[in-house]
């Protein structure tokens, strides 16, 4: 049996909501898919400071998370469009 991931949106879901239509459609049906397999194709773990994080891209935009194995849980920390601050200001991991 494969296990499903919980999602947690944090502060991201009124961000996700004043997405354009377009992207915002595919930000929530890649996120939605994180439950059944949280490290998809084209999905790159983050290294240095933000090592424990993991990035999707989708067009110009980022969806940025983390994933707590030990309580079957994705937070999904940022959702922007990619710019300087994309990946500034993040919460240290423990």
């Amino acid at each position: 049996m494969t296990k499903k991931y919980r999602l947690d949106f944090g502060n991201t879901r009124p961000i996700i909501d004043r997405l354009p239509g377009y992207i915002r459609q595919r930000v929530k049906q890649t996120i939605l898919a994180l439950v059944d397999n949280p490290r998809p194709k084209g999905t790159k773990a983050l290294t240095g400071d933000l090592a424990g994080y993991y990035r999707i891209t989708l067009e110009q935009y980022r969806i940025i998370y983390r994933i707590h194995e030990e309580i079957v849980t994705i937070i999904i920390v940022r959702v922007a469009k990619r710019d300087n601050d994309t990946y500034k200001g993040l919460p240290t991991i423990d």
